[in-house]
C-alpha cells in the first residue's frame, strides 16, 4: 500500500484579560463561570447554531489564570513585557496569556477562590518544572492546599517538556540536550482527581512550594477546574475490552509509562475485531490501558466508547529511542469514538522520541465526540467526507491538534467535515488546520494528487498557546467556514492565517473568517515579526499560489506582538467591519516584513483601528503592485513626515540609519520589498538588521535600486561637511548611493563602496557635502543594492575628495601592544586603533600601497570618542622600504574630539609607495596612537 507522508507545516527561512470566551477565564473575585447546565457533556449533541454567543469553546471547565491569582510568599509574576527581539522561546512566550507565576522558595505559592458557583472535584494544572542537568526531564510533586490547609501532592514533570534549539537545532522539537541551549516547550499538564471532599464554593485553592517539594522553581501558568459527571455505565450490545484480555493499569504514568503494565494492544484488537463483526461497540472501561511497542489499532465502521475522559485511558507505550516510523494510535474509517483518553510517553516530535499520531481518520460520517488527546504527535489527522470533531480536548500535543485534510488513510477527499466546540492548548504546530493537498511526492518522483478540499467548518473552538504554530490555519481548498473561534498567545506564528500551504499545496479559492477573536497573536519566527491575522500566499516561507476572495469580517484582533492584520499576495480580499485593538505595531499592513506582495487587491471598508503605539499607523501599504480599496473605516489620519523621535539630528553629528523619519511607505522612505528583522526597534520595522558594529543596535539593509530613506536633520553653521559612512558589503558597490536634499539635488554624487567582506564587517567611506544652516530633509538614495549602512558621521571641516589608497593595504610598525595591532589602521573602523609599546620613543607606523602611487596628503585619526590629545609626528616616504624620504617634518599635532579627532597632513605630491608616521611624543597617553591611516592623491 502507498504510504502518503504527512506535509510538515513549519516554517523555512527562505519564510489584557482573555475575552470574553465561553471557557471561563477567572481571576480571583471573577464573577461565577456559567453554570453546568450551559456546558456540554462528552455524550451531548453538537451545539445548536450560536446566536450572541462570545468567541470560543463552551466547556465543562473553567481556567484559573495564575497570574490572576494572588501569589504568596515571595512568589512572583513574570510576563511578557515587549515582542519577542529573537527568534527564540522563552516561557513566557509560550504561556497562556503570555504571564504565569513563579515559585522557587518554600512558602510560596499562587491562590484563587472557587468562584465557579460549583464544588471542584478535578483538577488539570499546567506547569513547568526545570529539566535535569543531562536532558530528560525529573520528576517532582507540588502542594494542593484548601482554605489553607494541606490537602495532596500532586506530581508534575518534565520528561515530556523542555527540548532545545541551540547548535543548529532552530525549529527543531527533538533535541534534549541542554548543553545546546535555547530552549523551548516549557508547559506540560497534569491532571487528577481531588483528594477528599471536592472544594466547595467559595472556598481558596492553591498551589504551594513545600520543603518537601524537591525541584528548584515550580513555574505555574494555569489550572482547569471542574466537577466531573460520575462515570458512564457500560452500553446494551457492546464489548468491553476486558473481556478479551485487556488489563488496566492505574499506577500514575507522570511522563513516563509502568514497565510493569500488561500490554493490552492484542486484546483491544481482538475485541475490535469481534465488535467490527458483530456490529456491536466497543467499551472501554475505567482504567488505564497500555497499547506497547510500534504497532497501533485498527477499526472500521463501529463506534469505540469509553466512561469519560476523566476515567477511561489507552496509553501508548513505545520504546525510547525508537527507529520504527510509528502509525497513528488508532486508524479509524467511519467510526465513532466518544468519552475516552488518549496519553503516550513520547518525549519528542520525532520517530526517534517515540511519537505517533493519536488518531488517523477517514471515511463517511465519522464522529470525535469527548476525547481528550495528550502527548502524541497530533490529536486528529482526519479526511473523509461528512466527518465532526467536537467536544473534545487536546492539550500538550507535539505536533497539530486538530488537522482536517485531504490525505490521511489514504484518501483523496476532504469534504464537509466540521470542527466545532473543541479546547486546543500547548500544541507544536497548529492547533486547528484545514490542510488541503495538491499533490505529494512519491518515493520513485512521481506524483499522487488530491482533489481539493471543500466546504470545512471550523466554529466556536478556543486555541490557546501553541508554542510551534498557528490557532488557526486555513491552507487551501473552498468554501470553507471558520466562526466564532478565540485565539491567543502564539508564541511564535500567526494567529489566524488564511493561505496555501507551500509548492504542494491546494490553492485557496474562497473562505469566509467571520466573528472569531485573536487575542496576543504573531509571532517571531525566524525573525519575521509575524502578524495576528493573515490572509495570502507565503505564510509558511512559499510565496506561491493563488490565495483568492477570502472574505474577513467582524472579527476582533486584540494586543497583537506586530502587525494586527497583515496581507501578503492574494486577491479579491474582503476586510470589513473588523477591529483592531492595540497592535504591537501597526494595524493593518500590506505587505508586513518577510510577507510580500508585489501584486494583489483587496477592499477594506468599515474597518476600526485603535491603540496604536507611538510611531505607527493604521495602515500601511509597502507594495506598488497590490491595490487596495479603502472606504469607511475608522482610524486615525496616517502620521505626517517628521524626525524620528520628535527631534532632528544635530549636524555636525551621527545620523543613525535606522532612526530614518516618521511617516511611512512613499512619505519617509520607499521600499520595494520589506524585509527587516529588527521588528522591536520600531513599528514599521522596514529593513532593519541587528548590527555587530561598535555600538550595537540596528543597522538598514537589504537596500536595492530605487528605494530611498528620508532624514530630517538640523544643521548648526552653513558650510561643507565631511560625510563619514559606516557601511559593510561583502563585495565593493560602484555608484551604491548618493545623499540629495528636498529638492532632489544631489549634494554628495555616486558614492562607491569598498568590498568589506561581509554583511557585518564594517568600514567607513568618506564623501562631502555643503549645507545650508537650519532644518532640512535629506534623502539616502540607494542607487545600487548590495550593502548595509549603519549610520552617518557629519564633520564639520574642509577636507577635499580623494581615494583613499591606504584602505585595506598591509601595514607594518616598530610595535604594538596588547590587542592593538598596526592592521587596525587600514581596516575602515576609527574605533580600533594601533598603539606602539609604552614608554619608549620613538614608534612608527607604516602603510604599504603596493605600488609607488603619487600622494600629497595622509589624514590621521584616534578613536571619535577620545579626549583631545597632542602627539609629535614626522611623515616620511619611501619607494623600497628601506630608504626614506621626510615628507612632513617633525611638528605637534592635536587630535581634538570637537573636531573628529582627526589631523591632516599635506605636502608636495610625492610617488612613493611606503607611507611611514614616527610619533616621538604624545600628552594624552606614552605610546604612538593612530586608529585610521589615510592616504589620499589629492
Amino acid at each position: 500500500m502507498l504510504t502518503i507522508p504527512r506535509p510538515r507545516r513549519l516554517a523555512v527561512a527562505a519564510v489584557a484579560a482573555v475575552g470574553a470566551m465561553c471557557v471561563a477565564v477567572l481571576p480571583a473575585a471573577a464573577a461565577p463561570a456559567a453554570p453546568p447546565s450551559k456546558a456540554l457533556r462528552p455524550d451531548a449533541t453538537a451545539p445548536a447554531p450560536r446566536q450572541a454567543q462570545a468567541a470560543g469553546a463552551t466547556t465543562p471547565f473553567s481556567v484559573y489564570e495564575a497570574e490572576a491569582g494572588t501569589p504568596g510568599g515571595g512568589a512572583a509574576v513574570r510576563s511578557l513585557t515587549a515582542a519577542p527581539t529573537t527568534q527564540y522561546s522563552n516561557a513566557a512566550l509560550e504561556a497562556s496569556g503570555h504571564s504565569y507565576v513563579h515559585l522557587d522558595g518554600t512558602g510560596q505559592s499562587v491562590q484563587w477562590t472557587n468562584t465557579t458557583g460549583q464544588p471542584i472535584s478535578f483538577l488539570n494544572v499546567r506547569a513547568s518544572i526545570p529539566d535535569s542537568a543531562s536532558g530528560g526531564g525529573v520528576t517532582g510533586t507540588l502542594n494542593l492546599y484548601v482554605n489553607g490547609v494541606f490537602r495532596q501532592s500532586l506530581n508534575l514533570n518534565s520528561r515530556q517538556s523542555w527540548v532545545y534549539e541551540g547548535n543548529g537545532n532552530y525549529n527543531t522539537s527533538d533535541n534534549q540536550n541542554p548543553a545546546d541551549g535555547d530552549p523551548r516547550v516549557f508547559w506540560d499538564e497534569s491532571h487528577t482527581f481531588v483528594t477528599g471532599s471536592p472544594i466547595p464554593a467559595g472556598a481558596t485553592f492553591s498551589l504551594r512550594k513545600d520543603s518537601g517539594n524537591s525541584a528548584s522553581f515550580y513555574d505555574v501558568d494555569s489550572v482547569d477546574v471542574e466537577n466531573p459527571p460520575a462515570p458512564q455505565t457500560q452500553p446494551a450490545d457492546s464489548i468491553s475490552i476486558t473481556s478479551c484480555g485487556a488489563v488496566p493499569d492505574d499506577t500514575p504514568t507522570n511522563g513516563a509509562a509502568d514497565s510493569q503494565a500488561v500490554d493490552s494492544r492484542a486484546a483491544i484488537q481482538n475485541c475490535i475485531d469481534q465488535a467490527e463483526a458483530q456490529g456491536r461497540t466497543l467499551w472501554i472501561p475505567q482504567g488505564t490501558f497500555y497499547v506497547k511497542g510500534t504497532t497501533g489499532l485498527t477499526a472500521q465502521g463501529i463506534t469505540i466508547a469509553g466512561a469519560g475522559l476523566w476515567y477511561s485511558t489507552v496509553y501508548r507505550d513505545v520504546p525510547v529511542p525508537n527507529s520504527t516510523p510509528l502509525a497513528a494510535l488508532f486508524d479509524l474509517t467511519s467510526c465513532t469514538v466518544r468519552n475516552f483518553h488518549i496519553d503516550a510517553n513520547a518525549v519528542s516530535r520525532s520517530t526517534v522520541g517515540g511519537d505517533g499520531g493519536a488518531m488517523d481518520t477517514t471515511g463517511t460520517g465519522w464522529l470525535a465526540d469527548g476525547i481528550w488527546t495528550q502527548h502524541t504527535m497530533s490529536g486528529f489527522w482526519a479526511s473523509g467526507t461528512g466527518g465532526t470533531v467536537r467536544n473534545s480536548r487536546l492539550t500538550s500535543i507535539w505536533a497539530d491538534g486538530i488537522n482536517v485534510n485531504n490525505v490521511s488513510l489514504g484518501a483523496d477527499t476532504g469534504n464537509d467535515l466540521t470542527v466545532t466546540n473543541n479546547f486546543v492548548r500547548g500544541t507544536g504546530d497548529d492547533a486547528i488546520a484545514v490542510n488541503s493537498v495538491n499533490y505529494n511526492t512519491n518515493s520513485d518522483g512521481s506524483r499522487t494528487y488530491y482533489n481539493p478540499m471543500t466546504d470545512v467548518t471550523v466554529s466556536d473552538n478556543t486555541s490557546i498557546a501553541p508554542w510551534g504554530g498557528k490557532g488557526v490555519g486555513i491552507y487551501g481548498g473552498s468554501g470553507h467556514r471558520v466562526e466564532g473561534n478565540y485565539i491567543s498567545d502564539t508564541a511564535r506564528y500567526i494567529g489566524l492565517g488564511a493561505g496555501r500551504f507551500g509548492v504542494n499545496g491546494s490553492d485557496l479559492l474562497s473562505a469566509t473568517v467571520t466573528g472569531n477573536t485573536v487575542v496576543r497573536s504573531g509571532g517571531n519566527a525566524y525573525s519575521q515579526g509575524q502578524p495576528a491575522l493573515h490572509v495570502g500566499n507565503g505564510g509558511d516561507g512559499q510565496n506561491t499560489g493563488t490565495v483568492d476572495r477570502v472574505t474577513v469580517t467582524g472579527n476582533t484582533v486584540s494586543d497583537s506582538l506586530y502587525d494586527g492584520i497583515g496581507f501578503s499576495t492574494s486577491t479579491n480580499t474582503l476586510l470589513q467591519d473588523n477591529t483592531v485593538s492595540d497592535p504591537g505595531r501597526n494595524g493593518i499592513a500590506i505587505s508586513p516584513p518577510f510577507y510580500p506582495a508585489p501584486t494583489g487587491s483587496a477592499t477594506i471598508t468599515g474597518n476600526t483601528v485603535t491603540g496604536l503605539p507611538a510611531g505607527a499607523s493604521a495602515f500601511v501599504d509597502n507594495s506598488t503592485g497590490f491595490v487596495a480599496t479603502l472606504s469607511d473605516n475608522h482610524w486615525p489620519p496616517p502620521a505626517p513626515e517628521g524626525p524620528y523621535g520628535g527631534t532632528p539630528a544635530a549636524v555636525p553629528g551621527t545620523v543613525q540609519a535606522e532612526n530614518y523619519d516618521t511617516g511611512g511607505q512613499g512619505v519617509a522612505y520607499n521600499v520595494t520589498s520589506v524585509n527587516g528583522n529588527a521588528n522591536s526597534y520600531r513599528a514599521d520595522g522596514v529593513d532593519l538588521d541587528n548590527t555587530s558594529d561598535t555600538g550595537g543596535g540596528y543597522n538598514l539593509g537589504w537596500t536595492g535600486a530605487g528605494q530611498w530613506f528620508r532624514y530630517t536633520v538640523d544643521v548648526a553653521t552653513a558650510g561643507t561637511y565631511i560625510l563619514g559612512l559606516r557601511v559593510a558589503a561583502p563585495s565593493a558597490v560602484a555608484g551604491a548611493l548618493h545623499l540629495s536634499d528636498a529638492s532632489g539635488t544631489n549634494l554628495t554624487g555616486a558614492v562607491d563602496l569598498p568590498a568589506t567582506g561581509d554583511w557585518q564587517t564594517w568600514a567607513t567611506v568618506t564623501a562631502h557635502l555643503t549645507l545650508p544652516a537650519g532644518r532640512q530633509v535629506l534623502t539616502l538614495a540607494q542607487d545600487t543594492g548590495g550593502w548595509n549602512i549603519n549610520r552617518l558621521d557629519f564633520t564639520a571641516g574642509t577636507d577635499t575628495p580623494g581615494t583613499n589608497l591606504a584602505a585595506g593595504r598591509p601595514t607594518s610598525e616598530s610595535s604594538h601592544t596588547d590587542v592593538y595591532p598596526s592592521s587596525n589602521v587600514t581596516d575602515g573602523n576609527q574605533g580600533t586603533y594601533w598603539e606602539s609599546a609604552n614608554n619608549a620613543f620613538p614608534q612608527w607606523v607604516q602603510v604599504d600601497l603596493g605600488s609607488a602611487q603619487s600622494a600629497s596628503r595622509v589624514v590621521l585619526q584616534i578613536p571619535a570618542g577620545w579626549g583631545a590629545r597632542t602627539q609629535t609626528l614626522t611623515l616620511g616616504g619611501s619607494t623600497d622600504g628601506t630608504a626614506f624620504t621626510t615628507l612632513k617634518p617633525s611638528a605637534a599635532y592635536t587630535f581634538d574630539p570637537g573636531t573628529g579627532n582627526t589631523v591632516t597632513l599635506t605636502f608636495p605630491a610625492a610617488t612613493q609607495r611606503y607611507l611611514r608616521v614616527t610619533v616621538t611624543a604624545n600628552n594624552g597617553w606614552p605610546a604612538g596612537q593612530v586608529s585610521e591611516f589615510q592616504v589620499r592623491s589629492s
